[in-house]
């Protein structure tokens, strides 16, 4: 079961095609594994795709998604769209890299334009991640394994949708490593007094 899902907005600008081509291949994996947010990608392109290309992003109003989809003929709650293929296959991966203790990094090959950074972080079973806050956005779908943090318990298929507003200070579960897909603009900002003496040599 799939309990955290992008923000709404994150999907109506993948739908009309204003994500960078980073952020909108972390979402495309994520609408591969999850069958509601492919039935709403699905009624979003249904009734307003046009639209969606011509206008300026927005944010979207409380109760979109249901809305939307209470609007539709043929799509609607009870039917799920096919599955697309691996949206992963057609990128180059790095090889996987250290990046701290029980921390370790693969670059996904994505070409970029405005300083999106996209790879693998895999983070050992039971590891309490340093507690960071976003400069920037960055978007982050759990492969294996789980993680929590205050924004609640995310594993296989949820989506963290964090901006700079958020702070995390996220706690992998045991028994399992946590992967995840991550899209990445700015850096993470350390909290504690050693994560600001060591960020300079950790950049994700």
């Amino acid at each position: 079961m799939i309990h955290h899902h992008p923000h709404e907005s994150t999907l109506a600008e993948f739908v009309s095609g204003t994500l960078d081509e980073g952020r909108s291949l972390v979402v495309a994996t994520h609408v591969a594994m999850c069958p509601a947010c492919r039935r709403f990608v699905a009624a979003l392109g249904h009734v307003g795709g046009q639209w969606l290309e011509q206008a300026s992003p927005a944010a979207m109003s409380e109760g979109a998604r249901a809305k939307t989809l209470s609007c539709l003929g043929d799509i609607g709650a009870d039917t799920e769209p096919p599955r697309t293929q691996d949206p992963l296959s057609r990128y180059r991966l790095g090889p996987w890299r250290w990046v701290g203790p029980g921390i370790h990094r693969r670059a996904v090959d994505v070409p970029s334009n405005d300083g999106t950074r996209v790879f693998f972080l895999k983070a050992a079973p039971g590891m309490t991640m340093p507690g960071h806050r976003h400069v920037g956005t960055e978007l982050t779908l759990v492969l294996t394994g789980a993680f929590a943090h205050q924004g609640g318990r995310y594993a296989a298929g949820d989506f963290d949708d964090a901006d700079d507003s958020d702070l995390h200070d996220p706690v992998v579960e045991a028994g399992e490593e946590c992967v995840c897909l991550v899209a990445m603009q700015g850096h993470l900002r350390l909290n504690s007094l050693l994560g600001r003496l060591i960020e300079p040599f950790v950049r994700l």
